[in-house]
């Protein structure tokens, strides 16, 4: 019976003191109040701009209009400000004719004011056969790009997403669609 009645007092301490961890005072017209200070850190995050959202991982699959043939790639999004993202992805295309990978290093905006509408922009390195002479070459060139995020799936951390995507290198320009899923891989929420 001690033993329980002290294994009993000792969580309660450690509860109590875990609660006093989480919370801080302040004097507001001269009177102490008690905050909580993941409460407030969270709000004041939030209105500096800083709630930057989880890192995703995705994986994509898509249709190049120019040479007539499906890609399947993978993603990263790295939130850097709340409505600023890089989003480095690599793809490479299945078919004989036209590009054989290519790799995209694009930022992306997504106004809160817009949903899950966003558009971005960024440098693309692809590997096709640009001059029938020369062979397969390696270039860079640009990217354009507009799509939308859809909200998770149930009560997955799947969220899908579709984007166009234009890519110009040299003298090639091609449009491709392009869908998939992202999953956060830090700091996951709801």
């Amino acid at each position: 019976m001690r033993r329980t009645t002290v294994c009993l007092m000792a969580l309660m301490l450690v509860g109590a003191a875990r609660a006093e961890a989480q919370q801080c005072r302040r004097y507001v017209g001269g009177r102490v109040m008690v905050c909580d200070r993941d409460r407030d850190h969270d709000r004041d995050r939030r209105r500096h701009g800083w709630d930057r959202g989880p890192v995703e991982f995705g994986i994509r699959g898509g249709y190049d209009f120019e040479d007539d043939q499906g890609s399947a790639g993978a993603q990263i999004r790295i939130p850097l400000v709340r409505q600023f993202a890089l989003a480095p992805s690599f793809d490479v295309f299945l078919g004989d004719p036209g590009a054989t990978w290519q790799f995209n290093a694009d930022g992306i905006i997504k106004p809160d004011a817009l949903g899950g509408l966003y558009l971005g922009g960024g440098a693309a390195v692809l590997r096709r056969e640009f001059d029938v002479l020369d062979g397969e070459e390696t270039k860079v060139g640009w990217n354009l790009l507009a799509g939308i995020d859809a909200g998770r799936i149930a009560d997955t951390s799947l969220r899908p997403f579709a984007e166009a995507r234009w890519t110009g290198v040299d003298h090639f320009d091609g449009f491709r669609l392009v869908a998939g899923f992202n999953v956060p891989i830090s700091g996951f929420r709801r």
